[in-house]
C-alpha cells in the first residue's frame, strides 16, 4: 500500500471514528434570542417540548418527558460578575463537581435538587450568555454525552 493512501485510509478511519463519538445533531434546532442574539443548537429529539417563554424575553427553555431541561438565555452583568464568581456562587448552592473558566468564558457542573446539572457561561461585553441543562441522574447514559456538543454552540454578541 503506497504512503499517500495509507495516510488516506488513516484519515478517513480516525474521522468515521469522531464522527461515531460525536452524538448526532440531526433534527437540531438552533434558537437565537431576538433580544440578546444568544444562540445555540441542541437535537429536538432530546428537549422536544417548548416551555413557555419568560416575560423579559432573555431566553427560552425547553423540556423532555423523563424530566430534562435545556434553558438558553443571557443577561446583563450589573455586578461585575466574573467567570470565576460564578462557579464559586454555583459551589455556595449545589454540589459542583466540576468547573473550569478562562477569561471569558465558566463551565459548571454537580448536583442541583437530585438532578445533574451542566452550565457554559460567555462573557460578551456587559452581557452574560449562558446554555444550562438539567437532567436525572437515571438519565446520565442519554444527557452526559449531548452537554458538551451542546453547550459548545453557544455564541453570543456583546452588549451595548
Amino acid at each position: 500500500m503506497s504512503k499517500s493512501r495509507y495516510l488516506s485510509l488513516a484519515v478517513a478511519t480516525g474521522l468515521a471514528g469522531v464522527a461515531a463519538c460525536a452524538p448526532a445533531l440531526a433534527g437540531q434546532v438552533t434558537y437565537q434570542n431576538e433580544r440578546y442574539g444568544t444562540k445555540a443548537s441542541f437535537p429536538s429529539e432530546a428537549f422536544p417540548e417548548k416551555l413557555p417563554a419568560p416575560v423579559e424575553g432573555d431566553g427560552l427553555a425547553w423540556a423532555s418527558p423523563e424530566g430534562a431541561q435545556i434553558f438558553i438565555y443571557a443577561r446583563e452583568n450589573r455586578g461585575g460578575e466574573t467567570p470565576k464568581s460564578i462557579i464559586r456562587e454555583r459551589g455556595r448552592m449545589d454540589e459542583v463537581t466540576y468547573d473550569a473558566s478562562g477569561n471569558r468564558w465558566a463551565v459548571v457542573s454537580g448536583y442541583h435538587r437530585g438532578q445533574i446539572f451542566y452550565e457554559r457561561y460567555i462573557f460578551r461585553g456587559d452581557l452574560i450568555h449562558s446554555v444550562a441543562i438539567r437532567y436525572p441522574k437515571d438519565e446520565r447514559a442519554t444527557y452526559d454525552k449531548l452537554v458538551g456538543p451542546v453547550t459548545m454552540t453557544l455564541k453570543g454578541p456583546s452588549g451595548g
